[in-house]
């Protein structure tokens, strides 16, 4: 049996409802004699999931930025270390992997900046916001597991009937269009 007050499962013999408080017997009455109890539709906390979302996306764009800054620190110790490089190469491989390393480095924070963005965005209910979300999201697929998970989250959150609904109400209202 599920309350008909907020949805939670109780069992058939409870009076009130253990989540809300509603008394269980009066609905029972109002009920139709062998209607069975049909769960209500659950409103999610939309804002709630927004508000994870961004600040996972914000979160994750710190760890990027790091990861790039590491890059970019690794690729100028690689000049010292006591590595003898082939002297028949015809270019300076120190130089070439620092210069690599340097690129992929600023690469990445780029990126991470990106990410930060649609964090940012999320949170401020941007339209824009949402559209850098989404392309975030599908390029986090590919970053198992972990970014895995928050692409599939967010694009659940961002392209669910009640998400798009939910932020498209609150970013009218962020950007002053109502």
């Amino acid at each position: 049996m599920f309350c008909p007050q907020c949805g939670t499962q109780v069992g058939d013999h409870y009076k009130f409802c253990s989540r809300c408080g509603v008394d269980l017997g009066l609905a029972a009455a109002s009920q139709p004699q062998g209607a069975s109890p049909v769960r209500p539709v659950r409103h999610r906390d939309m804002a709630m999931h927004v508000n994870i979302l961004g600040w996972l996306f914000i979160g994750s764009a710190i760890l990027t930025g790091i990861l790039g800054m590491i890059m970019i620190f690794a690729g100028q110790l690689i000049r010292y270390l006591p590595i003898t490089w082939p002297t028949d190469v015809p270019f300076d491989v120190a130089h070439l992997a620092t210069s690599l390393a340097a690129l992929i480095g600023f690469s990445t924070i780029v990126v991470a900046a990106g990410i930060a963005a649609a964090g940012v965005g999320l949170l401020q209910y941007r339209s824009w916001g949402r559209t850098v979300a989404l392309v975030t999201s599908v390029l986090f697929l590919f970053k198992f597991p972990i970014g895995t998970a928050i692409g599939i989250y967010a694009l659940w959150v961002l392209l669910s009937e009640q998400g798009r609904e939910f932020y498209k109400t609150k970013a009218t209202v962020a950007e002053g269009h109502a």
